[in-house]
C-alpha cells in the first residue's frame, strides 16, 4: 500500500458520540474523521470489496507426459506444458493482485467499522456491526436523516423566534448558543447567526425610550457591514452591555427574573457554573 494510503490514528476523545438524535451534525463532524483517518472514500463506497468473480481462476493442468506416449503426443503435451506455465505465471500475478486489494479492503473497511463502533451508542451499534462501513453509513441516513431534519428544523425556529429579556442574558444566551451549535455550521455562518441574535435582543421603536440594547444595535450597523459581524464578539457585547447597566445594581433592584438567573457578579466568581462557550476567555 502506497503511503498516502495509511491511515492515521485518532483519538477516541475526537469521535462525536451519536446517540440516535442531531444525526446531520453528527454526520459532519465524521466526515472529518474519516478524512483524517484516511478511510473516508471505504465509508462513502467509493473504494468497494473486490468482487469473487475479480479473483482469477487457476488455469486447467494439461495431461501428464508419460512414456507410453508417442513422440508426437508427447511434443503436444510438452507445448501443452510451456503454455500451462506461463498461464500460470500471469495467474499468480493476478492472484497476488487480487489478495493484496482484498486485505487493503478489509483491513481499511475494519478501522472504519472501528470508528463507528466508538461513535455510535450500543443499541445502533448492534444494528450495523455485521455490516461494512459503506453499508453502515446508508443505514445511519435511510434511518436518522429524516428525523434530523425535524430536529433541524426545531432548532432554527429556535434561534430565529427566541426573544431575549432584560434579564441576566448569560443563561439566554447559553440555551440559544446550545440551539444554535446544533446545526450544522454551513448552513448558517457567524455573520448570519449574529444577525438573528441582534434581531432577538429586546428594542423599541417609540419615540423617547431606549433599550439598553439600542445602541449596540445600531452602533454595530453604523460601524460595520452585515457580512463582517461575528458570533462571538455580539455574544460579548451583549453580556457587556447588560453588565455595564445593571452589574452593579443589588438582586432586588434588577429587572425581573433576573434574580433566578446567573448574575455577573456570580458567574464571574463562579466560571465552572457558566456554559464553557458563553466565557469571555473561550470567545463566545
Amino acid at each position: 500500500m502506497s503511503s498516502s494510503n495509511k491511515s492515521t490514528s485518532i483519538n477516541v476523545s475526537d469521535i462525536p458520540r451519536f446517540t440516535g438524535r442531531n444525526f446531520q451534525a453528527w454526520k459532519d463532524k465524521m466526515v472529518s474523521v474519516f478524512m483524517i483517518a484516511k478511510v473516508y472514500d471505504i465509508v462513502k463506497g467509493d473504494t468497494t470489496k473486490p468482487a469473487d468473480t475479480q479473483c482469477p481462476k487457476m488455469p486447467s493442468t494439461p495431461p501428464s507426459i508419460t512414456a507410453e506416449m508417442s513422440n508426437v503426443d508427447a511434443e503436444k503435451a510438452a507445448h501443452y506444458w510451456t503454455q500451462f506455465n506461463v498461464q500460470m505465471n500471469y495467474y499468480n500475478t493476478q492472484l497476488a493482485d487480487y489478495n493484496r486489494k482484498l486485505s487493503a479492503w478489509t483491513n481499511r473497511n475494519s478501522q472504519a467499522m472501528g470508528i463507528f463502533n466508538q461513535a455510535l451508542d450500543i443499541g445502533i451499534w448492534d444494528q450495523v456491526k455485521d455490516m461494512t462501513a459503506a453499508a453502515t453509513w446508508t443505514w445511519l441516513g435511510d434511518h436518522y436523516a429524516k428525523s434530523s431534519i425535524t430536529e433541524l428544523l426545531e432548532h432554527f425556529r429556535y434561534i430565529k423566534d427566541y426573544r431575549f429579556n432584560l434579564s441576566d442574558p448569560s443563561p439566554q444566551l447559553a440555551q440559544w448558543m446550545h440551539h444554535y451549535q446544533s446545526i450544522p455550521t454551513r448552513m448558517i455562518s457567524s455573520s448570519l447567526a449574529a444577525i438573528i441574535l441582534i434581531s432577538n435582543l429586546p428594542t423599541t421603536n417609540s419615540v423617547g425610550q431606549e433599550s439598553i440594547y439600542q445602541r449596540l444595535v445600531e452602533t454595530m450597523f453604523k460601524d460595520e457591514t452585515a457580512t463582517t459581524f461575528d458570533l462571538a464578539k455580539t455574544v460579548d457585547s451583549v453580556r457587556d452591555v447588560w453588565a455595564a447597566r445593571f452589574g452593579s445594581l443589588p438582586p432586588s433592584q434588577l429587572p425581573e427574573g433576573s434574580r433566578s438567573l446567573l448574575s455577573p457578579w456570580y458567574s464571574a466568581r463562579n466560571p465552572a457554573s457558566v456554559p464553557e462557550f458563553c466565557r469571555t476567555d473561550h470567545g463566545i
